[in-house]
């Protein structure tokens, strides 16, 4: 974008579910019509938000009807092909194995429009030039030589990236073995800017009749926030702005700030022309994930002192994979280096370069950020979590043989305990999950074990208990044992 230029967001009230069409209608006509962006003889891409197996009750998913109304928008362009494309951990990689719920293929038949599954390919590796996210990223195919891509997300917070409007709408468009590699990385905000700059989607329309606030993004929609709003636009930094001021979410986030810089969009709020309904208005607070986390777990404190979402999201995220397991003391994480804080009791863990003059309060890890493994081992160090099932496990892996060893990956009390060299190098590997707090992980697994070519009864074991009898982790290695045998032969 050229500095000085402004843009138009459409924000609109949503209050009758059923008033959908002409919301809409209105939002579509506050940017200038659907045939602005749509011609005959097109090829046009929608791509809904379809996180996990959500119900779109939910606030995480997005409405099949507004979908449904969109694409009688598009019709009227007479375009040669439309589409509605989204992968998830839940689709598998095939046509066959997605869209089975919802309504979805239902309503492509009845509007005469193709369903296609992302994680299904085919993919173009893409390497920019001075990138965020130091890796090639394979890009769907599809979307890179789509004449149009609209995108249609909804409105939340996210555990790893503050929010989830449009922007981040288009992770998706990397599969989901490289979605998982990067979220390992902790390159998230690095991919997102990426993938962007890569497509950027022509026009958004953003489901905000809920929209889910909280942990969200892809971990829990327990809060459907009510937001009753909708908002349209052809830039997605202004769309993202604008919907971040009516979630209430002020928080400096990296990837936005990134995605500005590089140009995408308006990233001036005042440039904004906001058509519609006054954002006043239409404001609705999200309870942001660090919130929740705090709700989750009584005996931790996250003080943060306005931290960019580097460190607020490594710790967030960090903190998340230990909500499951017993705490055994309190404990205080700080991240940024604003204002004063008051006495600080118990364990205290002071995160990145911003926050260095609290470093004396307790154990400091520099960096912007600093290294996730660094933030866990830290964390972990602080004795404040429960170990019990983790001590289990390292008594009976010196017990097993290599061929077993080097095929495990083994988890437990909240964190990976053993990957052997050849499940490093695999996609296939055997999995061996222990205690009740790995319950989120062991989901996760299944959800998308047909992505790396796992059968989740076969090859993989979860021994549930609090902690669970050592007997019983046994058997389920003797378990894996022998599906590895038959496996190899």
């Amino acid at each position: 974008m050229n500095e000085g230029q402004r843009t138009i967001v459409s924000l609109r009230h949503w209050l009758e579910y059923t008033d959908v069409e002409r919301v809409l209608a209105e939002c579509l006509a506050d940017v200038g019509g659907i045939e602005r962006f749509v011609h005959p003889g097109q090829t046009v891409v929608v791509k809904p938000n379809l996180t996990g197996d959500a119900a779109a009750s939910s606030g995480g998913t997005t409405h099949i009807e507004l979908v449904e109304a969109l694409l009688r928008q598009v019709q009227h362009c007479h375009p040669s092909r439309i589409v509605v494309a989204e992968g998830n951990g839940f689709f598998g990689a095939t046509l066959e194995s997605a869209f089975l719920h919802g309504g979805w293929r239902e309503m492509a038949a009845r509007m005469g429009v193709e369903l296609y599954n992302l994680d299904g390919g085919p993919y173009l590796e893409v390497m920019l030039d001075h990138p965020h996210y130091p890796y090639p990223l394979p890009f769907s195919k599809l979307v890179l030589e789509a004449d149009v891509f609209i995108t249609v997300p909804c409105l939340k917070t996210h555990i790893s990236a503050d929010y989830t409007v449009a922007l981040k709408n288009s992770f998706c468009l990397t599969p989901q073995w490289k979605r998982s590699e990067i979220h390992s990385q902790y390159l998230l905000e690095e991919a997102l800017t990426d993938l962007v700059r890569v497509r950027r989607p022509d026009l958004s329309v953003v489901d905000g009749w809920d929209g889910a606030e909280g942990v969200a993004g892809g971990i829990g929609f327990d809060h459907p926030a009510g937001a009753r709003v909708m908002l349209v636009g052809a830039d997605p930094v202004a769309v993202d702005l604008v919907s971040r001021e009516v979630m209430e979410q002020t928080a400096p986030t990296r990837y936005l700030r990134w995605a500005i810089e590089d140009g995408l969009g308006v990233g001036d709020l005042n440039a904004i022309e906001i058509c519609g309904a006054p954002l006043g208005e239409c404001r609705r607070r999200f309870m942001s994930p660090t919130e929740e986390i705090s709700q989750a777990m009584p005996q931790l404190t996250l003080r943060d002192q306005r931290a960019c979402s580097g460190c607020r999201c490594l710790a967030t995220t960090a903190l998340w994979r230990f909500q499951s397991q017993r705490m055994l003391h309190p404990l205080q994480v700080v991240v940024g280096g604003r204002g004063e804080l008051p006495h600080l009791d118990g364990q205290v863990v002071v995160l990145g370069d911003c926050a260095k003059p609290f470093a004396a309060l307790g154990t400091y890890l520099e960096g912007c950020p600093p290294k996730a493994e660094a933030v866990m081992s830290a964390l972990e160090n602080t004795k404040c979590f429960c170990h019990q099932c983790r001590e289990i496990v390292r008594v009976i892996l010196p017990d097993l043989p290599a061929g077993l060893l080097a095929h495990l990956q083994v988890a437990a009390s909240g964190a990976q305990v053993h990957v052997g060299d050849q499940a490093r190098r695999d996609r296939w590997r055997l999995i061996l999950l222990v205690g009740n707090c790995m319950q989120h992980y062991a989901q996760v697994n299944a959800e998308r074990a047909a992505l790396f070519g796992l059968d989740p009864e076969r090859d993989m074991a979860w021994v549930q208990g609090c902690p669970p009898e050592e007997a019983a982790v046994r058997e389920a290695v003797q378990r894996l044992e022998a599906r590895l045998a038959v496996a190899v032969h």
